[in-house]
C-alpha cells in the first residue's frame, strides 16, 4: 500500500496555559480524497452501431450538405440580384445623359438650320445673293423596290393646301 493511503496518528497538545486536562486526545488524519476516474466507454465501431443510429447520423450529415448548398444558393441569388440591379440602375443613368445629348443636339441642328435659313433670306432681300453664288443639288434617285408604298400623287391635296410633315 502506498504512503499517501495510509492514515497516521497525530497528537495535539494546546498550549500550556489553555491546558485543562492532561489527558490526551488523539485524532486520525485521512489523506484527501482524490477525484475518481472518468468512466472508459469502449470504443464502438461503425460496423458496430445499430442501424436507426446509422440513419440518424447519415441524416443529419445529408442535412448538413443540403444546407450548405442552399445557403451559398441564396447567398448567390442575392448577389446576382444586387448585382444586376446596380447595373440596371447605371444603364439607366447612361441612357438618360444620352437621351439629354440627343436633345440638345437635336435643337442645336433645328437652331442652326433656322440662323441659315435667316441668313439666306436676309442676303437676298439685301440682293447681295446672287443665283451663281447658291449650290443646287440634286435629290439621289429612289432605288426601285417591289416592297415600296405607292406614295398619293401630288393632285390628291387640294389645290389650297400644303403638304407638312409630320415629324422632324
Amino acid at each position: 500500500m502506498s504512503a499517501a493511503l495510509q492514515s497516521q496518528e497525530v497528537e495535539l497538545r494546546p498550549p500550556a496555559s489553555s491546558r485543562r486536562s492532561e489527558s490526551r486526545r488523539r485524532l486520525t488524519a485521512l489523506p484527501a480524497p482524490q477525484p475518481a476516474a472518468p468512466a472508459v466507454f469502449p470504443s464502438v465501431q461503425q460496423r458496430d452501431r445499430p442501424t436507426w443510429l446509422k440513419l440518424l447520423v447519415a441524416g443529419q450529415r445529408v442535412s448538413v450538405v443540403a444546407t450548405t448548398l442552399g445557403l451559398a444558393g441564396a447567398l448567390a441569388a442575392y448577389a446576382l440580384t444586387v448585382n444586376t440591379h446596380r447595373r440596371l440602375t447605371a444603364a439607366t443613368v447612361h441612357l438618360e445623359h444620352l437621351q439629354d445629348q440627343q436633345q440638345q443636339l437635336t435643337t442645336a441642328n433645328a437652331v442652326f438650320k433656322n440662323h441659315l435659313a435667316q441668313a439666306a433670306r436676309t442676303e437676298m432681300r439685301n440682293g447681295n445673293l446672287h443665283p451663281r453664288d447658291v449650290i443646287f443639288l440634286e435629290a439621289a434617285p429612289l432605288p426601285a423596290s417591289p416592297s415600296a408604298p405607292a406614295s398619293e400623287p401630288a393632285d390628291a391635296l387640294g389645290a389650297g393646301q400644303r403638304f407638312f410633315p409630320k415629324g422632324y
